[in-house]
C-alpha cells in the first residue's frame, strides 16, 4: 500500500516521514497520505475559499496533494471544513484515472496515531482528467463539531487527517478489457456492487405495492414487510416469527413513540440516511433522543450509532450528565465516553463505574 505521511511542523512547514509507493500493479493502486495541521487556531480566519495545502505525494506514478479549507470552500458551506483531493498537474489528453477516496479524522493530535473520528468515503470513483483535476467533500464536518470537546479531534491545537485514495488509471475506450501484457491475463474492470441501491429504488418506485401498515398515534404508514425485516432484527421476528398475529396481519400498531419519530426510522429504513428535519432545527435534539431509543428498541445498530453521533452535537454542561445516562441505559459507550471526555474537559464530577 502507498504510503506518504506529512505533517506541519510548529514553525509551519512540512516534512515527509515514508515515501509513498504501492503493492498493487495497474489498474489499481491505493495511496494514503496523512499530515497534521499544527496551530490551527492561527489557521483558521484566512476566509472562505482560502485553503491549506499538503505536501505533494506519489500514488500510481502521479503527484497529489490535499487542500484543507478551514472557513469553508464557498459562501453557502462556510460553516462546514472542506477536504479536497487534487493532482498536481492535470493527466494528459486521453489519460483517465478514477479514484475513490476519503477523508478520516484521526484523534491523538499531533501524532496522527489514534482512533478514527470522522470518516467520509466518497461513494462512487471520480474521474480526474485533462478537464477536472481536483474533487473533494465541500461538507466534510460542521466547524462547531469539529472543534467540539466531544469530538477530540483538536489537541494542542492540532488536527491530524488521513487521505486514503484508490486509484484506477484507464485511457479513453476503457469499456475494453484491460490486458496486462503480450499473452498476459486480460481483466474486465467491474464496478461496485449496486444490488441494495436497486433494491431500494425499485421499493420507493412505487412498482412493488405496499404490503403493511404501521399505526403510530393518529399517523398511518405504508411499508414494505421484506424492507423492514431486512433493517430490523425486531421487526424481522414481529412480521416473520412463528407467534403472534402480526406475522400475517396486513397493519401493525407502535406505541412507545410519536409519529415524527417513526418516520424518521421508516425514512432510514429505505435511504439508509436520517431525514434533514430529524438533524436540524429547534426540535432536532428531543427527536435524535427519540430515534436513538427507537433504534435501539427495533435492534437498528446503525441507525442508533447515527444517532449517537447527532446527539453529541447536543452535550454541554447541563445536558452532558443526562445524555451519558441515556447512552448507559440504551449500552452505547462510544456515546457515554464522549460525554465522559466532555465532562473531564469542563471538570464535571461524574461517576465512571455507574
Amino acid at each position: 500500500m502507498g504510503c506518504c505521511f506529512s505533517v506541519i511542523d510548529d514553525d509551519g512547514y512540512e516534512h515527509d516521514d515514508a515515501v509513498s509507493g504501492s503493492v498493487n500493479e495497474v489498474p489499481r493502486v491505493t495511496g494514503v497520505h496523512q499530515f497534521t495541521i499544527r496551530q490551527y487556531s492561527g489557521v483558521k480566519g484566512k476566509g472562505v475559499g482560502n485553503s491549506v495545502l499538503s505536501r505533494n505525494f506519489t500514488v500510481a506514478g502521479r503527484e497529489w496533494f490535499v487542500r484543507f479549507y478551514p472557513d469553508g470552500y464557498n459562501s453557502d458551506t462556510s460553516d462546514h471544513v472542506a477536504f479536497f483531493l487534487q493532482s498536481l498537474y492535470r493527466p494528459s489528453c486521453g489519460s483517465v484515472y478514477h479514484v475513490e477516496f476519503s477523508f478520516a479524522l484521526l484523534g491523538g493530535g499531533g501524532g496522527g496515531g489514534g482512533a478514527v473520528l470522522h470518516d467520509v468515503r466518497i461513494d462512487r470513483p471520480c474521474r480526474f482528467d485533462n478537464r477536472n483535476n481536483s474533487w473533494g467533500i465541500r461538507k466534510y464536518i460542521a466547524r462547531e463539531q469539529l472543534e467540539g470537546a466531544a469530538l477530540g479531534a483538536i489537541h494542542d491545537d492540532a488536527l491530524t487527517v488521513r487521505c486514503t485514495m484508490h486509484v484506477i488509471q484507464r485511457r479513453r475506450g476503457a469499456g475494453r478489457p484491460v490486458v496486462t501484457g503480450a499473452g498476459g491475463p486480460v481483466r474486465v474492470p467491474v464496478p461496485p456492487s449496486c444490488h441494495a441501491r436497486n433494491a431500494m429504488e425499485f421499493l420507493l418506485s412505487g412498482d412493488a405495492p405496499f404490503d403493511l401498515e404501521i399505526h403510530v398515534g393518529d399517523a398511518t404508514f405504508g411499508a414494505h414487510r421484506l424492507a423492514l425485516a431486512g433493517q430490523s432484527l425486531y421487526f424481522r421476528k414481529l412480521l416473520y416469527g412463528q407467534v403472534g398475529n402480526e406475522a400475517s396481519s396486513p397493519a401493525i400498531r407502535l406505541r412507545e413513540m410519536s409519529p415524527e419519530a417513526f418516520g424518521a426510522v421508516l425514512h432510514y429504513v429505505y435511504h439508509d440516511s436520517l431525514p434533514p428535519e430529524a438533524t436540524k432545527g429547534r426540535n432536532a435534539a428531543a427527536m435524535a433522543r427519540e430515534v436513538f431509543e427507537a433504534a435501539d428498541m427495533y435492534a437498528m445498530e446503525r441507525l442508533k450509532l447515527m444517532c449517537a453521533s447527532n446527539l453529541c452535537r447536543f452535550i454541554g454542561d447541563d445536558t452532558a450528565s443526562g445524555i451519558m445516562e441515556l447512552a448507559k441505559a440504551h449500552s452505547c459507550d462510544p456515546l457515554k465516553k464522549a460525554c465522559e471526555n466532555y465532562m473531564k474537559r469542563r471538570r464535571i464530577p461524574f461517576n465512571p463505574d455507574s
